[in-house]
């Protein structure tokens, strides 16, 4: 994005019609509410993609995909060597924020050669797995074979059914944690921008910690004003004192 966490910063104290030096919005606190505020707005898109299925552009940034050209795809281990009902596993993404959908190749002898077909992997809670490992009748997955895998989701891991090597999987990746470093000149907190370095203080040579919003430019004024709520709310809660008149004598 173009504008910088200085930027937001500065118009922050604008719009809150405040002066920094009373101590109203202090660089610790700008980065408590960005720090919430990108989370919150995260989630105000998935929202919107749930609700549509539909990736907008504000939430392009932050698919990432398993098993494309960037990334590999995510792999299994086998529960039981020879087993493939037994299922496999895999380390659940780090980076995972909000899961999508995933698919595998499978390949298909036809005559003398092959094809290959691109199938789903279906995403299923405990109890409807349960549901799918002990009843046929109500199901059309009993211990779920090749063309209709299952994957639950037990602890850090992903366990799928059967037994598939790897799957293409794409996901929501959690974002950057925005980070406002600065320099304090003539009594004033000036920011650093990633890439540059500290010039006053201990930490004169030592390179900024910055980290800058992932979102679009597009996103910049809506996120000046959920800060701006955010920091709004914290000091109410700390400075809403109850009043009330003296009673007449």
């Amino acid at each position: 994005m173009t504008t910088n966490l200085g930027q937001i910063y500065s118009d922050l104290l604008f719009r809150a019609g405040k002066d920094l030096r009373g101590g109203y919005i202090t660089p610790d606190t700008f980065n408590k509410a960005i720090n919430a505020v990108n989370q919150r707005y995260l989630n105000t898109l998935v929202d919107n993609f749930e609700k549509n299925r539909e990736v907008t552009s504000d939430l392009q940034t932050f698919i990432k995909t398993l098993g494309s050209p960037q990334y590999p795809a995510l792999a299994f281990t086998p529960v039981l060597q020879g087993r493939p009902e037994r299922g496999g596993y895999a380390t659940i993404p780090a980076d995972l924020w909000y899961q999508a959908n995933s698919s595998y190749l499978e390949v298909l002898n036809v005559n003398c050669g092959y094809e290959t077909n691109y199938r789903s992997v279906e995403f299923v809670s405990q109890h409807e797995f349960d549901a799918k490992m002990r009843n046929s009748i109500t199901s059309p997955v009993d211990n779920p074979q090749e063309n209709d895998p299952v994957i639950v989701t037990r602890n850090d891991k992903y366990y799928i059914y059967p037994y598939i090597t790897r799957i293409t999987f794409t996901y929501i990746r959690t974002p950057e944690v925005p980070y406002f470093d600065y320099d304090i000149i003539n009594g004033i907190p000036v920011y650093l921008p990633p890439g540059e370095v500290h010039t006053t203080g201990p930490n004169t040579g030592d390179p900024s910690l910055s980290v800058e919003f992932e979102y679009p430019e597009s996103c910049v004024d809506h996120l000046i004003e959920m800060i701006k709520t955010y920091v709004g709310i914290g000091n109410q809660d700390q400075w809403d004192i109850q009043t009330q008149m003296p009673s007449k004598v």
